[in-house]
């Protein structure tokens, strides 16, 4: 399978190569679209092909008239296009996709996608990942093997398949070193447990509770002077209190492979991705952009930015706690005028109830957005995300689509109710049996 996509990926960056002249890359607002965009980008350069590079949070017919004013003579499409080939087609140009979510319909331009070859894109390779294997084949560029992992990680998949391919590359070529550890980014241990939502803890922006927690083991300081003993003492505490929850993925969400990238200005993997999904949800892309280039100017402002995001990520959790809804086989929860909802629904689904799919309901002035998230167990139960929301979505005049663990849609303001209905009645279809 993975020999299949590279044979797919070498026909892409030939065609880039040999016909490219001036390229328009349009990438997703994410993590790993943001990596996905920096990985072509990098490449292209190095080329010596010119470029430009925009950012969106889906691919909609306003982007038509975006891409026809421009003098590029070929777009590539990162962490989109694969579920809009009725769009695709309309663009008038060469044009080759880069994405990881399911096909739909048929595509008759460049199209790069792991589910064509039998791997699973919600999985085993991300976007940036597919980015990666048609970079490598346009050059000498497995150093941007880094930022393929940094998009893995966005998008919370597993280090197996076809990532592990980039991650065995990436520890060959010296761009990343792999150590097992606590999944919790370096510095001061009172301040990084305050401030985290990755794994979000229920002391995480509570202090009276977090140094409750603290004083019953008597640790304090910065993370990496802590000896072995009192390592394992904090894991242990830390997995303890999201079992109480009913988190099964609490181990791994405490204790796991921790990704050194050693080519990029940022080293600690999971403070990138945190970094650079901040910048893309607070429209600052192109600053992510920036930081994934290897440019350290705004890097200082990023991070005051994303700190500033998660604490008001973490007012946002305890909102969202306090006005939970649930039907039969779904919880939710309204909300008004936020950013981040994936964010909000990822998290509530890990770390507070993952017991049902769980869906964020965000009322814009203009529109509804809304993103929904299962767990893998779900998933290995029957659940399609994708299905469910991009079926609800259309049902109330909306747009919608996604992975079968994630997924997203817009719809129009004052639909909200019926959609959520449609959502339970239709996760009761593929989950009925066991919810």
């Amino acid at each position: 399978m993975i020999n299949d996509l590279i044979g797919i990926a070498e026909k892409a960056a030939r065609l880039i190569v040999d016909r490219a002249t001036n390229v328009q890359v349009i990438s997703h607002t994410d993590a790993d679209g943001i990596s996905s965009a920096a990985i072509i980008c990098t490449a292209l350069f190095r080329c010596h092909i010119p470029f430009q590079a925009s950012f969106v949070n889906c691919l909609e017919k306003s982007i038509l008239r975006k891409i026809s004013s421009t003098d590029a003579d070929t777009v590539i499409l990162c962490d989109m296009g694969s579920g809009q080939p009725e769009i695709v087609k309309q663009i008038e140009k060469l044009v080759v996709i880069l994405d990881h979510h399911k096909p739909v319909g048929e595509h008759k331009c460049m199209h790069v996608n792991p589910h064509d070859v039998g791997l699973d894109g919600s999985f085993e390779l991300s976007a940036s990942g597919v980015a990666y294997f048609v970079a490598r084949l346009m050059g000498p560029n497995t150093d941007l093997s880094g930022l393929a992992i940094l998009g893995a990680l966005g998008d919370k998949q597993s280090m197996s398949g076809a990532n592990q391919f980039i991650v065995d590359e990436a520890i060959s070529c010296g761009a990343v070193e792999v150590n097992c550890g606590l999944m919790l980014e370096d510095g001061d241990l009172h301040t990084v447990l305050a401030n985290t939502i990755e794994p979000y803890f229920e002391f995480t922006g509570d202090e009276a509770k977090l140094d409750e927690f603290l004083s019953k083991l008597s640790l304090s300081g910065d993370i990496s002077s802590l000896d072995s003993d009192s390592v394992r003492k904090l894991a242990s505490a830390l997995v303890l209190t999201l079992l109480k929850r009913g988190c099964i993925e609490a181990v791994d969400a405490v204790v796991g492979e921790k990704y050194h990238l050693k080519n990029e200005i940022i080293c600690d993997a999971n403070k990138f991705v945190s970094i650079v999904n901040t910048c893309g949800k607070i429209e600052q892309s192109g600053i992510g952009l920036s930081l994934c280039l290897r440019d350290k100017t705004e890097l200082e402002y990023a991070t005051r930015l994303d700190m500033e995001n998660r604490r008001s990520l973490i007012n946002t959790f305890k909102i969202a706690e306090q006005n939970m809804c649930e039907k039969k086989y779904i919880r939710y929860v309204k909300l008004s005028n936020i950013s981040g909802t994936g964010i909000v629904a990822g998290i509530t689904t890990r770390y507070l109830f993952p017991d049902k799919p769980f869906i964020a309901v965000n009322s814009t002035s203009d529109m509804v957005k809304v993103s929904g998230r299962g767990t893998r167990k779900l998933v290995s139960q029957g659940l399609d995300l994708a299905t469910v929301i991009k079926s609800a979505a259309e049902a109330v005049g909306g747009t919608g689509g996604g992975h079968n663990i994630a997924s997203g849609a817009s719809i129009p303001n004052g639909r909200e109710e019926e959609f959520i209905t449609i959502v339970d009645q239709l996760t009761g279809k593929q989950l009925g049996s066991v919810l």
